[in-house]
């Protein structure tokens, strides 16, 4: 009599390779003077490399940290070399500001 066993088939599982994206990241530093509320690229901190605000339409992503806390879109406006800050409250002086602008390559 024949087997009734079944030929066991193994199949390959097709997964998707994790694809890599190349991306470039600017960053620049200020120390806020707890006066002012818009801040150029001639503010920028020294000592930090390529110290300058570019241009919101040349980059993917736009992150504002002002003392370390990531600060919502709707606190401040962004131009090429120019940060504007819109709260009602200015940091205080000594206050690190940074902006992370991320450039996502395809």
């Amino acid at each position: 009599m024949g087997s009734c066993r079944r030929k066991r088939i193994s199949r390959r599982r097709r997964t998707r390779r994790a694809r890599i994206v190349r991306t470039s990241t600017t960053l620049y530093y200020a120390v806020a003077d707890g006066v002012k509320r818009i801040y150029t690229d001639k503010d920028g901190a020294e000592g930090y490399g390529c110290n300058r605000i570019p241009n919101p339409a040349s980059v993917s992503l736009i992150n504002v940290f002002v003392n370390g806390m990531l600060q919502p879109r709707t606190l401040y406006r962004i131009q090429t070399g120019k940060l504007r800050l819109l709260s009602d409250d200015l940091p205080a002086e000594g206050v690190p500001i940074i902006v992370q602008s991320i450039r996502i390559k395809g």
